[in-house]
C-alpha cells in the first residue's frame, strides 16, 4: 500500500466510523505533536495518547471540532494533509506532516495556519 493510500484510508475510516475506525491506521508507537499554548497542545505517544488528544479536543470544543482534508500529498517517506479545521465557531487552515512506517502513521505533526487563532479558540 502506498503512503498516500494509507493517508486516504485513514480519512475514509474517520469519515465512516470516526476515531475508533481510524485508530488501526496509527502505529502502536505513534508520536503526535500538537503546537500551541492551549490545553490540547503537547506531544502524545501511542494509541492511548492519540485517544487522550481526541478526548481533550472533544471537551475543549464541545464536540464541534471538524477536520476536512482538502488535499493529500504523498512521497516516499512523508505524507501531507492540507486541511480546513473548524471548532467553536472559527475556521483555520492546518497542514499535517506525517511519516508512514510499515503501512501505518508513525509520526504526525500539526502546523496551524494561524496559531494565535487556534490558541484562543481552544482556551476555555
Amino acid at each position: 500500500m502506498s503512503n498516500l493510500a494509507v493517508l486516504q484510508g485513514y480519512f475514509d475510516a474517520m469519515k465512516a466510523g470516526g476515531p475508533p475506525a481510524a485508530m488501526p491506521f496509527y502505529a502502536d508507537d505513534v508520536i503526535l505533536e500538537v503546537p500551541g499554548s492551549h490545553p490540547a497542545s503537547g506531544t502524545y505517544h501511542g494509541h492511548a495518547g492519540v485517544g487522550e488528544f481526541g478526548a481533550t479536543m472533544a471537551r475543549l470544543t464541545g464536540g464541534t471540532f471538524r477536520l476536512v482534508p482538502d488535499e493529500l500529498l504523498g512521497g516516499d517517506e512523508h505524507v501531507v494533509t492540507v486541511a480546513t479545521a473548524t471548532a467553536n465557531g472559527v475556521s483555520w487552515r492546518r497542514l499535517i506532516l506525517s511519516t508512514v512506517r510499515d503501512g501505518k502513521l508513525a509520526t504526525v505533526r500539526f502546523f496551524e495556519g494561524d496559531q494565535d487563532l487556534v490558541d484562543k479558540a481552544l482556551n476555555p
